[in-house]
């Protein structure tokens, strides 16, 4: 297991020294030295006349002079660097600072080789992660294609649901506009009840009092008779002796004659009635049967 020195002195050593950084694609020249191959072409591109006519250029470290055509890829090199920046994203143990190279399976959890050595993981079993990531990817993997099963399932029920949804939204509106139209046929259904009844009264109340105006007629005229018989006779009475007694017998006799007869009793009880509390009870039922559709 490479400890934290040896792995800083791997990184000193595949770091570029133009760009500092750890080396892309790495190239050597003669002396050994390597480099990024973007880093050293700049380099090139920056050097003098005289070196760019004789293809001549001095190693940026050792000022070894080397050629164009000394160029090699340094494939052991970048190697090297794709196993450091592994190493790069390899987490370290919290306690000990060493990298988490074992995976205790009574724990399920990643520890260190000297994690390992404590009471605490004491005839734990204990394998190298590489040993043991392919079979637990492995159970990740089935895992997922479980969880991806489910997923369309979820989703068979949320386009299923919102189909509902949809079916109820237009139940819902095919009733509402019924509701409305069943209403619109009552309160036409009541007004033509209403009009109904006050023209039904109206009738009643004509026909009640035709007869009433014509017995008030009669009795205005009947009124006119005998006040006119009532001057007559305060007439003779204040008059001479000899118009007094002028026809006086018939003039008593047509006085006494005088009757008034007895009007008819008309009856103030009116025919015309609504119901209205039946009324209200049949329209309660239609409503309650428009409920229950």
């Amino acid at each position: 297991m490479a400890s934290a020195t040896s792995s800083k002195k791997m990184r000193e050593e595949a770091n570029c020294s133009i760009c500092l950084n750890l080396m892309t694609n790495p190239v050597s020249i003669d002396c050994g030295h390597s480099y990024c191959h973007s880093c050293i072409m700049e380099f090139l591109k920056k050097s003098s006349c005289n070196q760019l006519m004789l293809k001549v250029f001095y190693c940026p470290q050792c000022r070894a002079p080397f050629h164009t055509d000394s160029l090699r890829p340094n494939k052991q090199l970048g190697n090297l660097i794709e196993a450091i920046k592994e190493m790069d994203h390899e987490k370290s143990c919290e306690e000990h600072g060493e990298p988490l190279q074992l995976f205790c399976e009574d724990e399920g959890q990643l520890i260190c080789w000297r994690c390992e050595r404590t009471p605490k993981h004491k005839d734990h079993t204990t394998a190298l992660v590489e040993d043991v990531c392919q079979d637990y990817k492995e159970k990740l993997q089935k895992s997922v294609t479980n969880l991806k099963k489910l997923e369309e399932e979820c989703i068979d029920m949320k386009v299923s649901t919102a189909l509902q949804i949809t079916e109820w939204k237009e139940k819902i509106q095919i009733q509402r506009q019924k509701i409305h139209s069943d209403f619109k046929t009552l309160h036409s259904f009541l007004h033509d009840e209403e009009k109904f009844y006050l023209w039904k009264l109206e009738q009643e109340e004509e026909q009640t009092l035709k007869r009433l105006r014509a017995q008030e007629a009669d009795l205005e005229q009947k009124s006119h008779e005998i006040k006119s018989y009532i001057l007559e006779l305060e007439e003779k009475c204040q008059g001479s002796a000899q118009n007094l007694l002028e026809d006086v017998k018939d003039t008593l006799s047509r006085s006494w004659a005088v009757k008034l007869e007895t009007p008819e009793v008309f009856s103030l009880e009116l025919h015309t009635t609504c119901n209205v509390s039946e009324l209200y009870f049949d329209v309660k039922k239609m409503l309650r049967s428009y409920q229950g559709m």
